[in-house]
């Protein structure tokens, strides 16, 4: 095997010429960026747009300083600072067409366990002009039914205790809007990139409600001096695993310790509002728009209840990836079915021509045998994707008098799925916040099969809905006493 190069700034000539790297001087980028949780999404969405736009078009006061959070977060943390902050993007398309990238937008690091007080000082920074989260559904600490701020959340009730060496995002925020305003700086925009409906308006209302809690007095002033556009992002970004870094080493000679894959698609909608001027991403493909309901519902809806959905269902059966799952005739005609008789109903916002182009490449993308996309991270923190992905079809189809029969079939499976146990008899690990009542109550839905859906702080009432319940009990039923694979043959007839 031919040497390969460590990833770092001082290697980037060293590459191969079909490998990718920055057209510009690093070194002339200005920060005005700061991006918390430096995530594998992060790095091949928004971190690749800002890449794209200072590469084409040489736009060098975009730079982003990333920000990580979290004890877990020290690995990714210390491999970046040893890396310069460079990572490869490793795209692989259906045809299999793998392509490597060196991005570069990424030019300052901080560590928030390491040193607060830092992090608070560069987010007070009146350059920092677009603070953007990846923190993920459950970094927002909503109340599953409500979806409102949990003020009692164990880890915001410690920030408030410590102010100064917080461990949320809203503490932090609160502290560098105190030192902007204590030292007359503007504000800037808080854009948030997550997988929560509404995610502007959501981080929006959470913020206010602590700052109300906290520190009133400034509460006004970040009224007047911040936004929280509302976003949709989408771009398939399996966990990275070691034959990838292994295949960087041998294809494209880069030593890269935790590179990115991801599949070639990627889209990325906001709202125009922006406190400063609005970044001129439209340049590299992102869509501005004054209204993002139908985007995020399509996605929501589609894309990531699609996912959840052949997550419980593959698992179930034994599959590992997303891939195999989307092979099999039995579940993609169930998952077709809910998409076309359930979901696609509640899209009132978007046009029919719009809703089965997406699905069509929907399944498409789920096909790409190149993305080893697994289900073991589909399905973590189920609890928190169910109520966001889900349960809204439910919900808009019960009000309007509307079917839910794949949709309880789903719950009934995701019951069976807390059981821990695959039709196999192989064993796997539920991973989620939740997981003592899921398993618990999985358990109990044997002798009383309601039992699950009675867990009201993600169901609500839905137990006492008596549509849902007639095809929810029916389907539990079934799976109880057959394997996923025949309940779904024996559903997608019925």
């Amino acid at each position: 095997m031919a040497k390969s190069y460590y990833l770092n700034a001082e290697n980037l000539t060293l590459l191969p010429k079909d490998v990718a790297i920055p057209s510009y001087d690093r070194n002339q980028i200005n920060t005005s960026i700061l991006h918390i949780g430096v995530s594998n999404f992060h790095r091949s969405h928004q971190a690749y747009y800002v890449h794209e736009l200072i590469d084409k078009y040489k736009e060098l006061n975009y730079g982003i300083c990333g920000v990580d959070l979290l004890e877990s977060d020290r690995k990714i943390y210390s491999v970046l600072k040893d890396q310069d902050g460079l990572f490869t993007l490793y795209t692989k398309e259906n045809n299999g067409a793998h392509k490597a990238k060196i991005i570069g937008s990424i030019v300052e690091y901080f560590y928030g366990p390491e040193n607060p007080l830092a992090v608070i000082e560069k987010m007070a920074n009146p350059n920092i002009e677009i603070i953007s989260l990846t923190i993920a559904e459950d970094g927002y600490h909503l109340k599953e039914i409500t979806g409102e701020f949990d003020i009692n959340h164990p880890a915001v009730t410690e920030d408030i205790k410590n102010p100064f060496s917080p461990k949320t995002v809203f503490g932090y925020l609160t502290q560098s809007f105190k030192l902007r305003k204590l030292r007359n700086l503007p504000g800037c925009t808080i854009l948030s990139c997550d997988n929560i409906k509404s995610n502007g308006d959501t981080m929006r209302q959470s913020l206010y409600n602590y700052v109300s809690k906290t520190e009133p007095d400034l509460l006004d002033w970040i009224k007047a001096n911040t936004s929280f556009p509302n976003t949709m992002v989408d771009r398939i970004t399996p966990i990275t695993n070691s034959a990838d870094i292994q295949t960087l080493k041998e294809d494209f000679f880069i030593d890269d310790q935790w590179p990115v894959v991801c599949e070639a698609f990627s889209q990325w909608v906001i709202e125009d509002k922006f406190i400063h001027s609005r970044p001129v991403w439209d340049k590299v493909g992102v869509q501005y728009t004054d209204n993002i309901t139908p985007f995020e519902n399509m996605k929501l809806r589609l894309l990531n209840a699609s996912h959840t959905i052949l997550g419980i269902l593959g698992t179930l059966h034994g599959y590992k990836t997303v891939y195999e799952t989307s092979k099999d005739e039995d579940f993609m005609l169930f998952l077709k079915k809910f998409l076309d008789n359930e979901v696609t109903p509640t899209l009132t916002d978007s046009d029919k021509e719009r809703i089965e182009s997406y699905k069509k490449n929907l399944i498409f993308r789920f096909r790409n045998p190149h993305i080893n996309d697994q289900l073991f991270r589909i399905c973590q923190e189920s609890s928190a994707k169910i109520p966001l992905f889900v349960l809204p079809t439910i919900n808009h189809q019960l009000a309007n008098d509307k079917n839910v029969k794949s949709a309880a079939f789903i719950i009934a499976a995701w019951a069976k799925y807390n059981d821990g146990v695959d039709d196999n008899d192989h064993p796997y690990d539920i991973i989620d916040t939740k997981s003592g009542t899921l398993i618990r109550t999985a358990a109990l839905s044997i002798q009383n099969p309601l039992k699950f859906i009675e867990i009201k702080s993600i169901f609500d009432d839905l137990s006492t809905k008596e549509d849902f319940v007639t095809h929810y009990l029916e389907a539990l039923s079934l799976l109880r006493e057959n394997t996923v694979k025949s309940s779904i043959q024996m559903w997608n007839v019925s």
